[in-house]
């Protein structure tokens, strides 16, 4: 179970994409309405649209969640449990006092609703978004406990065919680095197995120094550094480095009684110039990932979302335009 969150201007957008109208390929149903009429999406729209001008400050009053199941729960998810879950998600979540609607989608393998609230509660006050994306993972977390959900393995379980642009990219670049880390013993042959996928290396040296402090990957002129391909410290040049001597050397042996092991230091590595070539992608690739998050996003992605679901905040992007400011008429 996963809560991906995002906000935005346009209720219109988030409404007919929950309900899949005007979706080809895609089948969606309505499981649950609270204080809007139902009987058509723009019934429902317009109640969402008609509560949101109580209070003309929120910037971003529509509230989407999408949650995410394992298909390894697909046989207990009945539409019944799937709305149970979300009112138990929502009311611990602080999501009161407001309009909401909650949608299946069944056009993936995993189970999924998708929930679509008024920021702006029924008394005109703003539904408080304090670190929601946190909140949301832990009662995640605790309602998988509570009702014996699966619990995810990663991005080692993500579709890559169902992803777009650099997220799909991302993934392929994950699944490069998991496998090259699987048969190489050094460097040489870490990057030549990266290639082999089309995924480049490049390397963050300290300022003046021959030290690494950091890696990043390029693939498809997309650039992502180590801690966005993987949790944590998981493709660290430390780490990957410890893997590459530990399949050196056939793994780590252990130490005999009463001897004393001797940590390890990261090496040193001798700094290779890159060329001009590499110097001028590099930049290319900055500035582009600058631009890219400097525009303003109607619709903003959490840090929490399912890589599948993704695709939903982009979506959004394209349907939802910022109206342009008239002046008075002359």
């Amino acid at each position: 179970m996963i809560g991906s969150i995002t906000k935005g201007s346009d209720f219109g957008g988030c409404v007919r994409y929950a309900l899949a109208v005007d979706e080809p390929g895609k089948e969606a149903r309505l499981l649950y309405a609270e204080g809007v009429l139902s009987d058509t999406p723009q019934d429902i729209i317009n109640g969402f649209e008609c509560q949101r001008h109580l209070n003309q400050r929120v910037q971003h009053w529509v509230g989407h969640i999408s949650l995410s199941y394992s298909p390894e729960d697909s046989a207990i998810l009945t539409d019944e449990k799937m709305v149970k879950f979300a009112l138990e998600y929502i009311e611990r979540m602080g999501i009161k006092n407001t309009q909401f609607i909650i949608a299946r989608h069944l056009d993936k393998e995993h189970p999924h609703c998708h929930i679509v609230f008024n920021r702006v509660d029924n008394d005109g006050k703003c539904v408080s978004d304090s670190w929601e994306y946190f909140r949301s993972n832990d009662i995640c977390k605790e309602l998988k406990l509570k009702y014996g959900l699966t619990f995810g393995k990663g991005r080692d379980k993500v579709k890559t065919n169902r992803l777009k642009g650099r997220d799909r990219a991302k993934q392929e670049v994950y699944i490069a680095v998991r496998d090259a880390l699987k048969v190489a013993k050094d460097w040489t042959t870490f990057q030549r197995e990266l290639a082999k996928s089309g995924v480049s290396l490049r390397k963050k040296y300290r300022r003046g120094t021959t030290i690494v402090e950091g890696l990043s990957f390029v693939k498809d002129k997309h650039k992502f550094k180590a801690s966005e391909v993987a949790k944590g410290r998981k493709f660290s040049f430390v780490n990957i480095d410890r893997i590459l001597n530990e399949n050196k050397n056939g793994q780590s042996q252990s130490p005999s009684p009463g001897s004393v092991a001797t940590p390890k230091m990261p090496p040193m590595v001798e700094k290779q110039e890159p060329s001009v070539a590499e110097k001028v992608m590099d930049a290319a690739l900055d500035i582009g990932e600058s631009i890219g998050g400097a525009v303003g996003d109607l619709f903003q992605l959490g840090p929490s979302v399912n890589p599948e679901e993704e695709d939903f905040a982009r979506k959004m992007r394209r349907l939802n335009k910022k109206p342009k400011r008239k002046g008075p008429k002359l």
